[in-house]
């Protein structure tokens, strides 16, 4: 039986609402409940041998993490539908033969690229000058609807892209731009000098924007270095990229999403716009968050993904693994097996 997209948004929403893990066992069972909606026992056995799904959202589904739907019964032992299939998200069901029609033929000199640890104005600057600037105009509208009032630093993003890039032997000085190098500025000076297209992977341990009725941001964007002085790396900026990668990891806080709904957020500006964007500047994959992450238990999952990634592992399985690894506690910690901690990590394009 078909279900409306009002109640379709009901359910996702409070299947959201219960991530925290202090309400585990209601977040099982609006879980399983959207399972049996979502895929019914017909759909169930279409599916039954296939090596990977590739996941269509619409609506409301765009802010569903797919892989968190609990498969079994109340009664059984918890498992996911992540435990059964590597999962990858498009678009439109056309999108995965174009991305493999345009995929290229070189692979790109140098492993990895990253920008982390921007350098933001401080939480505690109590200055109420007058914004002269759209940047500055932008930023002090947008910190008004957040939680905090700042963008607070991302510190431990630092050693995270450090581990990673030492995975692939890069060379941190041309490899990492790290406080006020990771800048919007920096992205474009190596765009325009012809050296983004250098890397094989890239990735963006900053904060996120989705735009919203409450913040006044018109597009969703990547908030670097001095986002008052630089303004942010936004969805028409990306369009202007041009890249050659295997993978972009935008490994962004998602602050712009209202509490842990971002079901509105999402359709057609919202992650879309950002994936969109990365595609057609040069990339068949890309990988964003759902919600804010968690720094540390992210840094599990992102080390354990470029990890797999590097032993040959196809993108949707790489992810896939990491996140049966943490599933079983095997990750540092055993409570990053709660889905708040790996369900948010998703990616876009072709998963093979």
């Amino acid at each position: 039986m078909p279900v409306d997209e009002t109640t379709l948004k009901k359910k996702v929403k409070k299947l959201r609402a219960y991530l925290n893990p202090l309400f585990k066992n209601k977040f099982l069972k609006y879980s399983h409940e959207l399972y049996q909606t979502l895929l019914p026992e017909t759909v169930r056995q279409l599916i039954k041998n296939a090596k990977i799904l590739h996941i269509i959202p619409t609506g409301p589904l765009y802010g569903l993490p797919f892989g968190s739907l609990v498969i079994s019964n109340p009664k059984q032992p918890i498992r996911y539908l992540i435990e059964d299939y590597p999962i990858s998200y498009l678009s439109s069901a056309s999108l995965l033969k174009i991305i493999r029609d345009e995929e290229r033929k070189t692979q790109p000199p140098k492993p990895f690229l990253a920008f982390a640890d921007p350098e933001y104005p401080p939480c505690n600057n109590t200055t109420d000058t007058k914004p002269e600037t759209i940047a500055e105009l932008r930023t002090k509208s947008y910190l008004k609807s957040i939680k905090g009032n700042c963008f607070t630093r991302l510190a431990a993003t630092a050693d995270e892209v450090r581990e990673i890039a030492d995975l692939f032997n890069a060379d941190h000085s041309k490899s990492l731009y790290l406080g006020s190098k990771a800048s919007r500025k920096t992205v474009f000076d190596l765009n325009e000098a012809g050296k983004l297209d250098d890397y094989r992977y890239i990735m963006f341990s900053v904060h996120g924007i989705i735009p919203n009725k409450i913040n006044q941001i018109e597009q969703p964007a990547l908030v670097l270095s001095n986002p008052t002085k630089d303004g942010y790396l936004t969805m028409a900026d990306a369009f202007a990229l041009k890249l050659n990668a295997d993978f972009v990891n935008l490994s962004a806080c998602n602050t712009g999403c209202t509490k842990k709904d971002c079901s509105e957020n999402v359709r057609g500006q919202g992650i879309m716009g950002l994936t969109r964007a990365f595609m057609y500047a040069g990339t068949s994959r890309v990988a964003v968050t759902l919600w804010s992450v968690d720094l540390h238990s992210s840094k599990d999952l992102n080390i354990g993904l470029f990890t797999n990634l590097k032993a040959n592992q196809k993108m949707a399985h790489a992810l896939r693994n990491i996140k049966l690894k943490m599933i079983k506690g095997q990750a540092s910690k055993k409570e990053y097996s709660h889905p708040y901690h790996w369900a948010g990590f998703v990616v876009y394009g072709d998963g093979q």
